[in-house]
């Protein structure tokens, strides 16, 4: 029997609805519950119980937990929009040297700084892409380590639909879901629907008809086939009667 709560957690730039809205529309019984968390949380919470499950951004320390990774995302440098930095094709670290780097978590505030000129921050993309301006601008840093997202859990007391929400991003469908029931439901409610579908008569219909068509054609090419047997006797006979004739015979 599932478990009737679930709380997944995931950082800032993951977006997480197209599984958590497929796991719903499955598991209508539990209460999907999706939080967010800071990076430095990442960890605390999934030890404490706090999240059953979290979509996780590397650094992480991964003592004590499951972690399977999902995809890596570019690293870019954003900057005020007139900035000299935007003048260059390509960005790499070096480029960076004497520049003042702003760190900390990503931010509205961080980003009023960055607009103002106070300096430029590195982050994710698709963090960057959160607080996007007009007066600052996103470069892809080249030689930057990607960012690694994965997805994580506890070892110990692992929920009971963890192996079920893993399945939804891998996008394995109910029928091969590891839930019995689920694939039983789904699979009886497609044999509902398929004995509910209306039938299309004029198939059947369109069936008679080329079969009557066909037979007409048959019956026809007996007429014919008749009518030259017919001729070709007759003219058998008169060619008999005309060389009697100019042999002198009767």
């Amino acid at each position: 029997m599932a478990s009737s709560t679930f709380t997944i957690a995931f950082p800032l730039g993951v977006t997480v609805g197209k599984w958590t809205r497929v796991f719903e529309q499955r598991f209508p019984e539990v209460e999907l519950s999706v939080v967010r968390m800071e990076l430095d949380d990442q960890h605390r919470m999934l030890e404490s119980g706090e999240a059953d499950m979290a979509f996780v951004r590397e650094p992480l320390d991964t003592d004590g937990l499951h972690v399977i990774p999902l995809y890596a995302e570019d690293i870019v440098v954003v900057m005020n929009h007139e900035h000299l930095l935007t003048l260059e094709k390509k960005l790499h670290r070096a480029e960076l040297d004497g520049e003042t780097v702003l760190t900390g978590d990503a931010s509205e505030g961080l980003f009023r700084s960055v607009a103002g000129g106070a300096g430029v921050a590195v982050l994710p993309q698709s963090v960057a892409k959160v607080f996007r301006r007009k007066d600052v601008v996103a470069m892809k840093l080249e030689d930057a380590e990607p960012s690694q997202v994965g997805l994580a859990w506890p070892r110990d007391g692992q929920h009971p639909l963890v192996d079920e929400f893993i399945g939804i991003v891998r996008g394995r469908t109910a029928h091969s879901s590891r839930n019995p029931e689920v694939a039983a439901t789904e699979a009886a409610q497609g044999k509902k629907a398929a004995r509910k579908a209306p039938r299309q008569p004029t198939s059947d219909g369109a069936k008679g008809a080329k079969g009557a068509k066909s037979a007409g054609k048959k019956t026809a090419g007996k007429n014919t086939a008749g009518k030259k047997t017919a001729g070709t006797k007759g003219g058998s006979a008169r060619g008999q009667v005309t060389r009697r004739a100019r042999r002198g015979g009767a």
